[in-house]
């Protein structure tokens, strides 16, 4: 499934296609959402995202999670020590126009280098996926998620092409 594991910003357009909230996507425009990207050879188009908190679990509330549903947090470590739990449940995909600069912490790309954690966490993202073709979890509707990226940079090609 992935061919890297780079951390990412949403680009700003992003927040302008609609209102993200509606399809339980976490993003606030005042602050950057970090995402996860990984490769996927079935939508070369896009990249799929797994959005990393921001809070560094101070409440605890990802730690308990991660107890009773494992594949749904992943903690990484060596992220940062302000974002370090991937919402796996949450993840979706984000064409390419949306991926915005790569997230730097002191000068250096953020990537996930480890092979053993990428292979833990390719294999949790396949359980989820797994879980949520059957519909055992509703999260973030991803084929909607795209769609509506989808309608947006085709009514903006449409818009730059009348001009």
């Amino acid at each position: 499934m992935a061919t890297k594991f780079k951390v990412y910003k949403l680009s700003k357009e992003f927040y302008q296609v609609c209102d993200w909230s509606v399809y339980n996507i976490p993003v606030k425009n005042g602050r950057p959402t970090l995402l996860l990207v990984l490769n996927d050879e079935k939508f070369p188009d896009s990249y799929c995202c797994i959005p990393i908190s921001k809070d560094d679990d101070k409440n605890g509330k990802y730690r308990e999670l991660s107890r009773t549903k494992k594949d749904l947090v992943h903690h990484v470590p060596e992220i940062s020590k302000y974002d370090n739990y991937l919402l796996i449940q949450n993840m979706f995909f984000v064409h390419k126009d949306f991926i915005g600069d790569p997230f730097e912490v002191e000068g250096i790309e953020v990537e996930i280098k480890n092979e053993k954690r990428q292979r833990e966490i390719t294999k949790k993202v396949k359980k989820v996926d797994a879980l949520l073709k059957k519909g055992t979890l509703k999260y973030v509707p991803r084929e909607e998620v795209f769609k509506r990226q989808l309608q947006y940079l085709e009514e903006k090609k449409r818009t730059l092409s009348t001009v």
